[in-house]
C-alpha cells in the first residue's frame, strides 16, 4: 500500500494526478492562519504562490462507474432492500439538490456504514451532476464534472486492513480524500472545512487574490452512516443541523432506518468493496487495540477461526467484539501484577475520528453538552467505531431528592404480567425493602418485553427520579432485551464486558476442566482472546454489557451474584425469589445514596445559596432518619371524616397524612396514617420552591444563622405527636377503634 506523504499538498495515491492528487493530508495546527479563498478540497495550480486553484474533475470511467451503480439501485427489485435504498437514494438526492456537488463531503473511515453511504453518494454524485450538464445549466452544457469529496481521520492504532480499503477507494474510485494528521479533533477538522468551503464557480475555477475580501463560505452538508440502532442516534431525523456549539453544516443520515442486515444485503448484493477484517469474524470496527473478533462468530470453541459478519444471527451482538476500554486495561493490568498491559487499549483525551466514527449525530436534547464535554455528544458513535467513555446524565434536577432523601423509580418488565399469566410480587417487595432503608420510591411501571418501550420508559424515569431499577429481561433468550435498552436509553455503546465474561465462565462452567485450546501459551499472551473463545453464545450475550457498566457486589459471600449497575440504574431479575434478595441488599446498602449531578450542581438548580449548601451536603452524608409513624383504625366511613381530616392538615404541613377505605368490612371502615416530613417546606408545592423562598427571605433579613432545612428526628416525631393529638380531638370518640405505631394497612 502506498503511504501518503504528510503534507498539506501530499503525491498523489493511486490515479490522480500530480496537480491533482487524490489524497492530501492537512494538519490544521501548522496552517498559517491566513484563511485564504481556496476551498481545502481545490487543488491550488502552484505551491508557493497559487493565483488560481481549481476542483479536480472526474475521471470518466469513475464517472462511467458510478452511473452504472445508480442505474442499478434505481432499477433494484429485490423485496428486503428495495424500499430502504429507494428512501436512501431520495433523501440523498434532496441533499444534492439543496447543497450542489461542491458542498456535500462524505466522512468516510472504512467501516461498513460509511462504505455503504460513500457508494450511495457516489451514484447520487455521478447521476445529479449529469444531469445538470446535460440539462444545458452551463452556458456551453460542459460544465465540470468535479470528483466526490470525504474526509478521514488518522489515527496510528488503525488496522492496516482499513488503510488498505481506504487506500484502494480513493484510486479505484478517482475520490478526492482530505486526511486530517493524527492529533486533529472532530471538532477542529469540522471548523477547518466549514470555514474555507468557498465553492468554485462551474468551470471548477477558485480564485485567490489575498488584496480582495474573502468571500462568505458556502453552507456544507455531510453524509454520515448513521442507524436508528446506534448509541447516540437519539431521536434525530434524516437532516439534523449540526449543534449550536459546533461549526454549522448540515447532517444527512440516508440510511438512518437500515439496520445491520440490511448494511450487508446491499455491499453483497451490489458486490462492493468492504474491509477484509468483516470476512475475519470482526462485526464492528475500532482501532487494533480495542477490537477483537466477535465472538458469537467462533467457529470451534477450540481455535480461532469465525464465521464473516454478514452470517451473524444475533445483531445485538454487533458490538461484542469492542473492549471495554477502562475496564480490560485494568483488568489485564491486575492479570500480569507487573502493570504491564499487553494487547490493552489506550486512552487519549484527544479524541479524533478513528477513535469514534464515521458518522456524526445530532445527540437529544437531555444528552446535549456544552462546548467543553467529551466530543462522543457531538458525533454518534456507530456500528463502525466508538469511544466507549462516553458518559451520560440521568441524574433528576428538580426532585425533592434534592433535598435529602433520594427517590427511586421502578421499572417492572414482563409480557406475563401484562396479560395477567402470574401476578406481580416485585413492586411490593421493593417498597417494603426501600422504605425501610428510608428510600423513596416514587413511581413504578409494568412494560411489556418490548426494546423501544423499556429505552423509553428509561428516558422519561431519569428526568424523574435519582435512581432507577428494573426488573426482568435479562439472559440469553430472544425476549431478555433489558440490557440493550438500557444502552439505547443512555446513548452508549454495547461491549463484551471482561469480568462478567470471567463470571459467567466460573459460575456456569459444566465441567472443572479448561477448554480445548485454552490453556496453550497465548493464554498468557492474549488473555482477552482466550477468554472469548470459551465463552457460548448465550454467555457472549448475557456479558455484552453497555460500556459503563459496574458488578456490585453486595455481600461478602463469593457465591452470591453481584448486581449490575449502569450510571445510575440498577439492573436486577426478574424472578421473584431473587429479585427479593437482590432487592433488599441493594436497599440496605450505600448504593442507592444521594447522585452526582453532572453539569450545574443541585444546589445551583434549586437556588441554595452557599452555606445553605454546605448544611444540605452534612446532611445527605446518610439518608434522614424516619419519624414515628401513626395508625388510626377507624369505625367511620371516610365521607363521615373529610371535614376533620382536612382541619388537621393544613393546621400541620409538616406532617404527611394518609386515609385508605376498607371495603366490606362489618367493623372496620377507615385507616388514617401519619408521619413526619423531613425536609422543613411543608406540603403545599414543591419543596424545592419552599426552600428557594425560605432562603431569599433570609437574605432579606440578613440573618446569619437561618433555621435548619431539615427536621431532625426529635423534630419530626414531635410535629407527629402534636398532629395527632390535634386530630384525636377533632374526631368522634366512639369512632376510634385503635391507635398504634404499625403503617401495615391490613388489619390482622
Amino acid at each position: 500500500m502506498s503511504s501518503p506523504d504528510d503534507t498539506n499538498t501530499a503525491a498523489a495515491v493511486g490515479g490522480g494526478s500530480s496537480s491533482h492528487p487524490n489524497w492530501r493530508v492537512v494538519d490544521v495546527h501548522d496552517d498559517a492562519g491566513e484563511r485564504t479563498s481556496c476551498s481545502p478540497f481545490c487543488h491550488p495550480s502552484s505551491e508557493t504562490s497559487p493565483s488560481t486553484a481549481s476542483a479536480a474533475p472526474w475521471s470518466t470511467p469513475a464517472l462511467r462507474s458510478a452511473l452504472d451503480l445508480y442505474e442499478r439501485m434505481k432499477t433494484c427489485t429485490d423485496p428486503y432492500i428495495a424500499p430502504v435504498l429507494e428512501s436512501a437514494l431520495h433523501d440523498m438526492e434532496m441533499a444534492y439538490r439543496l447543497y450542489g456537488p461542491f458542498c456535500m463531503v462524505g466522512s468516510y473511515n472504512g467501516g461498513k456504514d460509511a462504505v455503504v453511504i460513500f457508494h450511495v453518494m457516489r451514484a447520487v454524485h455521478a447521476h445529479y451532476c449529469s444531469e445538470m450538464r446535460v440539462g444545458g445549466d452551463a452556458d456551453d452544457g460542459t460544465m465540470m464534472i468535479p470528483r466526490p469529496r470525504v474526509i478521514y481521520f488518522q489515527h496510528p492504532d488503525e488496522f492496516p486492513e482499513v488503510l488498505s480499503l481506504l487506500d484502494d477507494t480513493v484510486e479505484r474510485f478517482d475520490v478526492d480524500m482530505l486526511a486530517f494528521k493524527e492529533g486533529v479533533s472532530f471538532g477542529e477538522g469540522l471548523k477547518y472545512l466549514v470555514e474555507r468551503n468557498i465553492s468554485p464557480g462551474k468551470d471548477g475555477l477558485s480564485f485567490h487574490r489575498n488584496s480582495e475580501r474573502m468571500p462568505p463560505p458556502h453552507p456544507l452538508a455531510f453524509v454520515l452512516g448513521t442507524r436508528k440502532n446506534d448509541p447516540n442516534a437519539g431521536s434525530q431525523g434524516i437532516y439534523a443541523p449540526s449543534s449550536h456549539y459546533m461549526p454549522p453544516f448540515l447532517r444527512v443520515n440516508p440510511i438512518l432506518d437500515w439496520t445491520y442486515g440490511h448494511v450487508w444485503h446491499f455491499l453483497r448484493l451490489f458486490e462492493l468493496p468492504y474491509c477484509s477484517l468483516y470476512d475475519d469474524g470482526y462485526t464492528s470496527l475500532g482501532t487494533v487495540k480495542d477490537t477483537l473478533p466477535c465472538p458469537a462468530l467462533k467457529k470451534n470453541d477450540g481455535d480461532e477461526e469465525y464465521w464473516p459478519a454478514y452470517m451473524l444471527k444475533d445483531w445485538d451482538l454487533e458490538r461484542a467484539g469492542r473492549v471495554d476500554k477502562k475496564k480490560a486495561k485494568s483488568k489485564l493490568a491486575s492479570q500480569t501484577g507487573d502493570g504491564k498491559v499487553e494487547d490493552a487499549p489506550a486512552h487519549t483525551s484527544d479524541v479524533t475520528m478513528s477513535q469514534t466514527s464515521s458518522t456524526v449525530s445530532l445527540p437529544t436534547d437531555e444528552n446535549e453538552t456544552k462546548p467543553t464535554a467529551s466530543i462522543s455528544t457531538i458525533l454518534n458513535v456507530d456500528d463502525d467505531v466508538r469511544d466507549s467513555g462516553a458518559k451520560t446524565d440521568v441524574v433528576s434536577s428538580n426532585q425533592l431528592s434534592c433535598l435529602g432523601r433520594p427517590t427511586v423509580g421502578l421499572i417492572v418488565i414482563g409480557d406475563e404480567l401484562l396479560k395477567g399469566m402470574t401476578p406481580d410480587s416485585n413492586i411490593i417487595s421493593a417498597a417494603k425493602a426501600l422504605r425501610s432503608n428510608n428510600i423513596s420510591l416514587s413511581r413504578v411501571s409494568i412494560i411489556s418485553d418490548d426494546g423501544q418501550d423499556i429505552a423509553d420508559e428509561i428516558r422519561r424515569f431519569k428526568n424523574e427520579v435519582d435512581f432507577i431499577i428494573t426488573s426482568g429481561g435479562i439472559g440469553p433468550t430472544h425476549d431478555d432485551v433489558t440490557i440493550k435498552s438500557v444502552a439505547e436509553a443512555l446513548g452508549l455503546d454495547l461491549a463484551l464486558h471482561y469480568p462478567m465474561a470471567e463470571l459467567l465462565l466460573d459460575k456456569m462452567r459444566t465441567n472443572s476442566t479448561t477448554k480445548s485450546g485454552c490453556d496453550d501459551d497465548n493464554s498468557e499472551k492474549h488473555p482477552k482472546r482466550t477468554l472469548i473463545r470459551q465463552l457460548s453464545e448465550g454467555q457472549v450475550k448475557m456479558a455484552t454489557l453497555p460500556t459503563s457498566s459496574e458488578l456490585q457486589y453486595l455481600t461478602d459471600d463469593s457465591e452470591e451474584w453481584p448486581v449490575l449497575q449502569c450510571q445510575n440504574i440498577f439492573i436486577l431479575p426478574g424472578v421473584p425469589a431473587y429479585f427479593d434478595s437482590k432487592i433488599n441488599l441493594l436497599a440496605a446498602s450505600s448504593k442507592l445514596a444521594q447522585p452526582t449531578t453532572i453539569g450545574e450542581s443541585k444546589d445551583e438548580e434549586i437556588g441554595l445559596s452557599m452555606d445553605q449548601s454546605a448544611e444540605t451536603d452534612k446532611q445527605q452524608s446518610t439518608p434522614p432518619p424516619r419519624s414515628d409513624t401513626y395508625r388510626i383504625v377507624l369505625s367511620l366511613e371516610e365521607d363521615n371524616i373529610v371535614s376533620a381530616l382536612n382541619a388537621s392538615v393544613a393546621a400541620h404541613p409538616h406532617v404527611s397524612f394518609g386515609s385508605y377505605p376498607i371495603v366490606n368490612d362489618p367493623e372496620y371502615k377507615t385507616i388514617i396514617t401519619l408521619e413526619g416530613r423531613f425536609y422543613n417546606g411543608g406540603y403545599r408545592g414543591s419543596g424545592s420552591q419552599k426552600l428557594l423562598e425560605k432562603s431569599e427571605a433570609n437574605d432579606i433579613k440578613g440573618k446569619k444563622e437561618t433555621q435548619s432545612l431539615f427536621f431532625s428526628k426529635e423534630e419530626m416525631d414531635k410535629n407527629v405527636e402534636s398532629a395527632l393529638s390535634d386530630l384525636k380531638t377533632r374526631l368522634p370518640e366512639e369512632g376510634i377503634l385503635c391507635i398504634d405505631s404499625c403503617d401495615d394497612l391490613r388489619i390482622k
